[in-house]
């Protein structure tokens, strides 16, 4: 005790500590009012904080250290405001009022497309407010307590508003509280996120979104989400254009004969089949036909719950959107002179046509398609009166292929590209009676039952209309391949299972694919690939001919043919492995990622040979 009297003594003659109290009492009591109006900003945005994330289900909060972090990042937006309004209790309700709206309407996001919203929503509003009126938006604790935090918050901005009345300002001081406002935000932003080592690590987001965001909060999540959006498409490390030239002079024409028969790619709106994931029992067949098809599997698509846009875009483009995190393909890329599979079987001399019965704003599609090289696109408006599956507001499956065969009749003698989105599965779930399911779990999942019962009674309308539709085509003079897939599991799947697991993670992006044609295809299609590795699967069954690009994608699938947008790809044997990992399936993968960063990335120094058809 008496050494460290000895050291309290000494330092306090050093740095008189004594003088440093009393000038910080002094300080205090002359800015008694100021100081207290600070804090109650700072308790304001705390408040805003627990509203996020509460609106993300996240109740625990994000660890001590990342909980300031999200409330100084909410505090520093509050304090961007104060600089023009001069107000905190104005800048408290300019920041929280949005921010409360934007947690209720992310948690209704959650609960119905289990991926929180970001910046990419801006793009995309359109397209939610379109299906709005199929979804309900009941009342929880989560939404109460987001009201909750919300009304204790108008009240810290009352007492911020009688503070603010009595306080004396002059310029000096504003320019003084500026500048420090100013610093401190800069400062904090630059260490916590944006220098080249941010307190808050980049590139957090993996295969499961909650371990970002529950981990490191919703704010600094989204601040992540934003970058990524700035900066869309990451070039892989130690790129070559040179190599990548090399590669393509190396691919041969093909030296077996080869075929244009008409393609017909179907991307089945939210068709899973929930035995990928569950132990289900049901009173009738889910997917009977389908599952007598062997040319058929799996494909793993980017997201779960939504994301139909993306697993659109790795469907019609085979880049994977691993190198394009947090975005949605057709609202940010730049479609112009853009490779597709449309554009590439348009140079074999294919006429094409894409069609999705909703409105061409979503997602851009109406500007897109044509720029993707269709020459024909229909939407909404072109479809005229709909049929539907009972009081489901959506065209069934029956319906939009009853269209599309109308078209194809009247498409001319050149081999014949159709592309259909559907939209008969639509979430949500729990539109029709119970009297027109017509498949019903002998499992009971609880709440999750009744939605289960009509999601699968949807999936076996869509079974029986592609039936149909191969029936239509099996006697065809033309030649015809069909190939359909899944975009992505309904919402309501991460709740039945832990969605932590790795194997889980794999089976909520899993949908079913089938391969059909008319005439003989080998039958020998993987049992689980990846979506940009499906049409070029497609196109070598169909006999058409490959461009060097669509012929390495086969060549790495032989070994690697999951090839995932969240970090991971697995091998033919089941093995997982993340792309920073050193193995024997590295070189391939890396290559691949380099024609896909060269396809989209600078048009201006793509090697347009690579994802051409090869001359003779």
């Amino acid at each position: 005790m008496a050494f460290l009297f000895f050291i309290w003594y000494t330092l306090s003659q050093v740095i008189n500590v004594n003088n440093i109290i009393n000038n910080a009492k002094n300080f205090f009591i002359s800015h008694k009012n100021g100081c207290i109006t600070l804090l109650y900003a700072l308790l304001s945005a705390t408040l805003i904080y627990y509203c996020l994330e509460l609106g993300n289900k996240n109740p625990l909060l994000n660890g001590i250290f990342y909980t300031f972090v999200n409330i100084f990042t909410v505090f520093v937006v509050i304090s961007a405001v104060f600089i023009f309004v001069r107000r905190w209790w104005i800048s408290s309700i300019v920041v929280s009022v949005p921010l409360t709206a934007l947690s209720i309407a992310n948690y209704y996001t959650l609960v119905y497309r289990n991926s929180p919203i970001s910046t990419q929503d801006i793009h995309n509003a359109t397209t939610a407010l379109s299906v709005l009126d199929s979804y309900s938006f009941p009342l929880n604790l989560f939404v109460l307590g987001i009201i909750l935090f919300f009304a204790l918050n108008i009240a810290v901005c009352v007492q911020l508003y009688k503070r603010e009345k009595t306080l004396k300002r002059s310029f000096k001081k504003s320019a003084i509280a500026t500048l420090c406002l100013v610093t401190f935000g800069g400062l904090f932003l630059h260490s916590v996120y944006f220098s080249e080592n941010p307190i808050k690590p980049r590139n957090t987001f993996v295969w499961s979104w909650e371990d970002s965001y529950y981990k490191y909060g919703y704010a600094a999540s989204s601040i992540e989400v934003f970058q990524n959006s700035v900066n869309m498409i990451n070039k892989p490390e130690n790129y070559s254009e040179e190599n990548l030239r090399t590669l393509a002079s190396t691919v041969d024409a093909p030296d077996t004969e080869t075929r244009t028969p008409d393609i017909i790619l179907i991307l089945n709106e939210t068709f899973y089949d929930m035995r990928d994931l569950v132990n289900i029992e049901t009173d009738a067949p889910i997917m009977p036909f389908i599952d007598s098809i062997k040319t058929s599997g799996r494909a793993v698509v980017a997201g779960t719950g939504g994301g139909t846009n993306k697993s659109e875009y790795e469907l019609l483009t085979s880049n994977s959107l691993q190198l394009m995190p947090a975005i949605t393909p057709f609202n940010y890329l730049n479609f112009d002179d853009a490779n597709s599979v449309v554009s590439y079987l348009e140079g074999l001399g294919y006429t094409s046509w894409g069609a999705h019965c909703a409105e061409s704003l979503n997602y851009e599609r109406g500007i897109v398609y044509p720029k993707l090289g269709f020459d024909s696109v229909l939407f909404d408006a072109d479809f005229g009166e709909k049929g539907r599956y009972g009081d489901r507001p959506y065209a069934t499956d029956e319906f939009v292929y009853g269209k599309m065969l109308e078209d194809y009749e009247n498409m001319g003698d050149s081999p014949r590209l159709m592309y259909m989105l559907t939209i008969q599965n639509h979430g949500n779930w729990d539109i029709n009676p119970e009297a027109a399911d017509t498949v019903h779990s002998l499992t009971d999942f609880g709440d999750y039952t009744d939605d289960i019962n009509e999601f699968m009674s949807c999936i076996r309308e869509s079974d029986r209309a592609f039936e149909h539709l191969t029936k239509y085509f099996k006697n065809h003079e033309r030649d015809v391949v069909i190939c359909m897939v899944g975009d992505h599991a309904p919402s309501f799947a991460t709740a039945l299972v832990d969605s932590s697991q790795l194997e889980v993670t794999f089976n909520l992006r899993s949908t079913p694919y089938v391969i059909w044609s008319n005439f003989n295809i080998p039958a020998n299609t993987p049992a689980e690939l990846s979506m940009p590795v499906l049409v070029p699967t497609a196109l070598e069954l169909a006999g058409v001919p490959l461009s060097p690009y669509y012929r390495h994608i086969l060549n790495m699938a032989e070994k690697t043919p999951v090839i995932t947008a969240f970090n991971l790809y697995k091998t033919t044997d089941g093995e997982v492995f993340n792309y920073t990992d050193s193995t024997d399936y590295k070189h391939d993968i890396d290559i691949y990622f380099d024609m896909v960063y060269n396809n989209v990335a600078n048009k201006d120094k793509r090697i347009n040979s690579i994802f051409e058809p090869k001359k003779d």
